[in-house]
């Protein structure tokens, strides 16, 4: 059942994956500026893998709870909208990137704490 359930979300994730290269694709084509094809691709990407993990069950036993898909796809998720985002804010305001290296590390930073507590909260 868990192998179907991953391929159907592989299936749907290459379908959407897709149609937001097509779709950023025509932005870039109309903004006529074609390096915002990579920064509009990952914002898309990253909003679709961040919803998918918070609306994955789960479902998967024996699995510690930072090891799971819900938590993979919330991370990457959330890190691909995050350069997406430092990309075009570099592009509209350049001349701060040690702002916004530091704000990808306090993401990376957060995150580790937030995957740590439960596991605190077990030796407690």
């Amino acid at each position: 059942m868990e192998s179907s359930k991953r391929s159907g979300y592989e299936t749907l994730s290459i379908g959407y994956l897709l149609i937001a290269f097509a779709v950023s694709f025509l932005i870039a084509w109309v903004a006529d500026d074609w390096i915002l094809l990579i920064p509009i691709f990952l914002l898309a990407s990253g909003v679709y893998y961040f919803a998918l993990g918070a609306m994955v069950q789960p479902t998967e036993k024996g699995v510690k709870p930072s090891m799971r898909d819900s938590v993979f796809y919330l991370f990457w998720g959330g890190t691909l909208v995050l350069v997406g985002a430092i990309w075009l804010l570099n592009r509209e305001f350049p001349g701060n990137v040690p702002l916004l290296v530091a704000l990808f590390i306090i993401w990376v930073g957060a995150y580790i704490v937030v995957l740590s507590i439960p596991k605190l909260r077990g030796r407690a």
